[in-house]
């Protein structure tokens, strides 16, 4: 082992000492401002992109919509089913509505599908019931709605559409509809769990009696991160419809979502960067105690650089080790994840702030590994030049001048 390497250890962790208060306590610095960083980045990167699987789910990879109703979609839909790039079109309805149980009720967003597409966002999701029992006189109801109605597998709901209370305000009587629960659904998505309702498109038509219109038309494509490009193309020669692709629903919320990130990012580094200072300033203690050694080792022919790297390898050690157990501490704290926000919201008492804020159940995480890669070379950059300041400085001294300190 280098010599310099092999007193740089010596002096970060003593021999004999079970407690070497300085790389201890620096290292924890360093690991809870890289947690800190980690866990805050993670947690963004899954609100975005469970927003993004969402927005996918429930939108599709492209929405065509008109200013008014479209009037022949099916027409529309065969046209569009035939570019390479579409694997599949089916229209649409949507639409509020009264619904009611018993004494219980609540405003539903309905939403009529076509039944000849197997592949509907909803399916994976279905928590009670079958995807497949659902035709004219069923529906299937989100998770929370279904629990405002107190309604179970099989229990009857009343629908009451636009189209009805029109006809009431003209003196006519018209009967809700009464449908049979078939599933339930729950995305974890608050905002549609809450409010969805699904019914077969030909019912949806009749009830609100819109004959045989849609109220736009969702499209799959082969690659839907290339939606932007697919959607223009196909718009152009239709400047009466709109092709909406995914990445422009909700955009300005993903915006603030990524914006958000990069703030917190930038805040969280400023504890990497205190603790790094702390480093920098024991180290710079130790160098000053030290002075009379180094004028020993560098008047026993030591070099500059090996000076430097004694000292500097101090800072770099601190910062790998606290690195490293950064990890660690980013691994624990997100597995504990709803345990801690279940023990934030009984403190602060204001409800359930990811279901309220970023309408989740559960606090979504994605790992992206260059944020741990930005992380880690952020921190052994810091935590090194840290080091070195103090070492540069070491270097500097003259041999006589260094001797003369006791």
């Amino acid at each position: 082992m280098l010599w310099f390497l092999q007193i740089a250890l010596r002096q970060l962790f003593q021999p004999g000492k079970r407690f070497p208060a300085f790389a201890i306590v620096s290292i924890l610095g360093v690991a809870l401002g890289v947690a800190a960083l980690l866990v805050v980045q993670t947690v963004m990167n899954g609100f975005g992109e469970e927003h993004r699987l969402r927005i996918r789910e429930s939108f599709g990879d492209c929405v065509v919509l008109t200013r008014t109703t479209i009037t022949n979609p099916a027409e529309l839909v065969k046209k569009l089913r035939k570019d390479d790039e579409v694997l599949n079109a089916a229209a649409f309805t949507e639409g509020p509505a009264l619904s009611r149980h018993g004494q219980f009720s609540g405003v539903a967003f309905v939403r009529g599908i076509d039944l000849t597409v197997k592949e509907q966002p909803a399916r994976p999701y279905i928590a009670a019931g079958s995807f497949d029992d659902l035709d004219d006189g069923r529906v299937i109801l989100g998770y929370g709605l279904a629990k405002t109605l107190r309604v179970n597998i099989g229990d009857k709901i009343e629908l009451w559409s636009p189209a009805m209370a029109e006809l009431a305000e003209k003196g006519q009587a018209p009967l809700p509809a009464e449908l049979e629960v078939c599933g339930i659904v729950r995305t974890g998505f608050t905002e549609v769990d809450d409010r969805a309702a699904i019914i077969p498109i030909r019912r949806f038509r009749e009830l609100w009696a819109m004959g045989s219109q849609a109220h736009g038309i969702t499209l799959r494509f082969k690659n839907p991160n290339d939606a932007p490009a697919i959607a223009a193309r196909l718009n152009v020669g239709s400047p009466e419809m709109h092709f909406v692709p995914w990445q422009e629903i909700k955009k300005n919320f993903l915006e603030a979502i990524r914006f958000e990130k990069t703030m917190l990012f930038f805040l969280m580094f400023i504890i990497t960067l205190v603790a790094s200072f702390s480093i920098g300033s024991t180290l710079f203690s130790a160098v000053i105690r030290r002075t009379r050694e180094v004028g020993v080792l560098v008047s026993m022919g030591a070099r500059r650089w090996q000076i430097v790297a004694l000292f500097g390898i101090q800072g770099l050690m601190i910062g790998l080790l606290g690195t490293l157990l950064g990890f660690a501490l980013t691994g624990s704290i997100l597995a504990a994840r709803e345990n801690i926000l279940t023990i934030i919201n009984k403190i602060f008492g204001d409800g359930d702030m990811v279901a309220n804020v970023y309408q989740f159940s559960k606090v979504p995480l994605h790992y992206d590994s260059s944020d741990f890669i930005v992380a880690a070379g952020f921190t052994l950059l810091v935590t090194t030049l840290a080091g070195l300041v103090p070492a540069i400085w070491a270097a500097s001294r003259k041999p006589s001048e260094a001797m003369r300190h006791v």
